[in-house]
């Protein structure tokens, strides 16, 4: 079907909806939705235990689209990197888009992209929310952080574009988001509706550059946040917004498929009820609504859009538009050919060793040498207390191991005020992956200030290495971009002096004790 040129059956308006459901098996919700002509699922954790079970959980569903005479279904989900993994037991965790920022290698960005679009193809997703373009200059930012491959947008592009290129070589349509950018928001648009407010000039050099790159490459697919750009539509959010869309459109020359983020974000849900909302999109010119929560706002949303094309709000060329483009996507990763997937040969493909050769790799280039005024690194001969001053989350004693297994005498402690946590040097890993924010700062910095006072200190930047600057200065700070496996064993490793820490970083420190903007 060309772009405009028929009315398409009512059934085929489904295609337009990509939903979500609970469970490690098909749910009769699903069921009933996908028979209802649903043409997509996007898999959360609650749907994943391991790679053997998601490929039969995507053969079980697409064998539901097959009884029911519909399409294949376009299956995807949020495999960035980092703190934000679906596949993650048993599979390949590659570290954060930062850690690949501080890296700067556009030949590691491919690398890692190649293997996660191959690993997502043997499970049977042939689609892939990411890599993210946002353009991360706000150190208060709740819900990026270590998701931006750093504050330059001419890095982020780069490095973006080539993940893009590799992943839909191997098969995966990337999915470039959340346009036109969530990078400098101090609000989780998850939670509330958060408003940009820069000028046209400033959106077009920052925000906006990462996506011309990508569109550039080829991406196959965007999506769109949940934010007002005041420069662009002064009144709706983004994903609801013909000035937004069009401008993607027509200024930027993109012909792909749009998909809008969850419209079951609080951004969007207290902006309009579920119906209203995807009709909002679609007219706006979104061809994919990823209607995910409860099966009443799921059948809501689906019924809106079919009741506005019937009354002629929305017109039939709209909708003849985003199916074509979404089937486009789907001949594109050979759907139809590939489907399913042989269960028998996941193993074989998934979370391989030389896969994990290469998440490793991609750490210890990150690995950045933020301050070392002592000169600690590498660390002499004699014990390393790890200090779990940060609630408990596991890293401390995770990082503990890891300096183990790199062959150096290493214990878990915990700080206690006014008690020393041990002999030696401590080591003290610091900032939750998606929660940079001033709060984390101050805490990090009490944290490390108690620890300080009791003799040499490396803090170890788990996170964003925005809680770096509140950092004692006689502490030796490193950075490390998350708390995965691989980028813990790459920073235990700097510690004991068997990588050179080469990273740089990609955002700027504020000045200690700034209030941060």
């Amino acid at each position: 079907m060309m772009p405009g040129s028929v009315t398409p059956p009512s059934d085929l308006i489904g295609q337009l909806f990509m939903v979500d459901f609970t469970g490690l098996e098909p749910s009769p919700d699903v069921d009933r939705l996908i028979r209802d002509g649903a043409g997509g699922i996007v898999l959360f954790d609650k749907n994943i235990a391991e790679p053997v079970q998601i490929a039969a959980l995507t053969n079980a569903l697409q064998r539901i689209a097959a009884d029911a005479g519909q399409p294949p279904l376009l299956i995807s989900m949020d495999q960035e990197g980092g703190p934000v993994v679906r596949l993650r037991a048993g599979a390949t965790h590659f570290p954060s888009a930062m850690a690949f920022g501080a890296a700067g290698s556009e030949a590691l960005v491919a690398s890692a992209a190649g293997i996660t679009a191959r690993e997502l193809r043997a499970v049977g997703v042939p689609m892939n929310f990411a890599p993210v373009l946002d353009v991360n200059t706000n150190p208060r930012n709740p819900v990026i952080g270590v998701r931006s491959y750093g504050e330059d947008p001419d890095r982020v592009g780069r490095l973006g574009a080539a993940a893009v290129r590799a992943m839909q070589v191997s098969g995966v349509a990337a999915t470039v988001k959340h346009f036109p950018g969530h990078g400098d928001t101090a609000v989780d648009s998850h939670v509330r509706l958060p408003t940009v407010k820069h000028d046209f000039r400033r959106l077009d050099r920052v925000e906006l550059a990462p996506y011309r790159a990508a569109i550039a490459a080829g991406c196959a697919a965007v999506m769109t946040a949940h934010i007002i750009f005041r420069a662009l539509d002064p009144d709706r959010p983004a994903t609801v917004s013909p000035a937004v869309l069009g401008f993607l459109r027509e200024r930027l020359g993109f012909g792909g498929v749009i998909v809008t983020d969850s419209m079951a974000m609080d951004a969007i849900r207290g902006y309009a009820r579920p119906g209203e909302a995807a009709v909002q999109a679609v007219l706006a010119g979104a061809d994919i609504v990823l209607a995910c929560g409860a099966l009443d706002a799921q059948r809501e949303a689906l019924a809106a859009v079919r009741e506005a094309v019937a009354s002629g709000r929305i017109p039939p060329t709209r909708i003849a538009d985003a199916v074509a483009r979404v089937d486009a996507l789907k001949r594109r990763v050979k759907l139809a050919e590939r489907a399913t997937v042989r269960v028998e040969d996941v193993a074989r493909r998934v979370g391989v060793p030389a896969h994990l050769i290469v998440a490793d790799r991609v750490a210890e280039a990150a690995v950045t040498l933020v301050r070392d005024p002592g000169a600690l690194l590498p660390l002499c001969s004699g014990p390393v207390a790890v200090v779990d001053g940060a609630a408990g989350d596991g890293t401390a004693g995770r990082l503990a191991e890891a300096l183990r297994a790199a062959g150096r005498e290493a214990v878990c402690v915990p700080l206690v005020a006014g008690q020393a946590p041990g002999d030696g040097v401590l080591v003290l890993p610091v900032g939750h992956a998606r929660r940079d924010t001033a709060e984390t700062r101050t805490t990090a910095a009490r944290v490390a200030q108690a620890a300080a006072e009791t003799g040499p200190l490396v803090v170890i930047a788990t996170g964003a290495p925005y809680v770096l600057a509140d950092v004692p200065p006689q502490a030796t700070c490193l950075a490390v971009y998350g708390d995965d496996p691989a980028s813990l064993r790459a920073g235990a490793r700097a510690l004991a002096g068997l990588v050179t820490a080469q990273g740089v970083l990609p955002v700027s420190l504020p000045e200690p004790g700034s209030s941060v903007p």
